[in-house]
């Protein structure tokens, strides 16, 4: 006859594994972009989505440029903010935030709404009578109706690799690490519509399950 005891040693072995399994590290997830030509002065412009469990890494870019002084340059988020208000208009450059500690003046902002990556630069902040805190953006404001809880980041300082003229790819384990939990910028300087970012593919490294 099996003794309780040993059936208790088995079904806690079991609970053991069980437990084993769900401790192991999520699959890693993908996510490719295609940027257009860079016809405006901001070049060409693409952005990573954060995903509050995850490390965004840079693994591969494909590009074409016709310029010998064409930069990439990347950055990630750094202070993390949100949205307290819904804006007056779309292109309203004031916008209501939890905090303005940290801002810097020039940077550039993004504004994560339902997904979809806004931007615009930092003209600059201010609190009024210690309870209402704004941020003024660049003409344009988001370019969206806002919803209270988006999420908005500042970039960081600029990471720049000179890529001079023609087409090309560079790829590796971690062309370029973003901060956790943070978007992560990509952008092709020179703004020509020779110059774009063919393809530019991140790795999301998730947090353990």
């Amino acid at each position: 006859m099996i003794s309780k005891n040993k059936i208790l040693s088995g079904v806690a072995a079991l609970c053991l594994c069980a437990s084993a399994f769900k401790s192991e590290a999520g699959l890693p997830t993908y996510k490719t972009l295609s940027g257009t030509a860079g016809t405006s002065s901001t070049g060409s412009v693409l952005v990573f989505p954060e995903d509050p469990n995850s490390q965004i890494r840079i693994v591969n870019l494909t590009y074409h440029s016709d310029a010998a002084a064409t930069t990439v340059q990347y950055t990630t988020g750094n202070g993390a903010y949100w949205q307290v208000q819904t804006n007056a208009a779309s292109s309203s450059v004031t916008n209501f935030v939890n905090s303005t500690n940290g801002l810097v003046p020039g940077s550039v902002m993004v504004l994560n709404h339902n997904g979809t990556i806004y931007t615009n630069v930092l003209s600059t902040f201010n609190q009024v009578a210690g309870t209402t805190t704004n941020i003024v953006l660049g003409t344009g404001g988001w370019g969206v109706a806002t919803t209270v809880g988006d999420n908005i980041y500042q970039m960081s300082a600029t990471n720049t690799v000179t890529i001079g003229a023609g087409t090309n790819a560079i790829n590796g384990d971690a062309v370029y690490v973003g901060n956790y939990g943070r978007p992560v910028m990509v952008r092709l300087s020179n703004a020509t519509s020779a110059n774009s970012l063919d393809a530019v593919t991140a790795h999301y490294d998730s947090a353990s399950q």
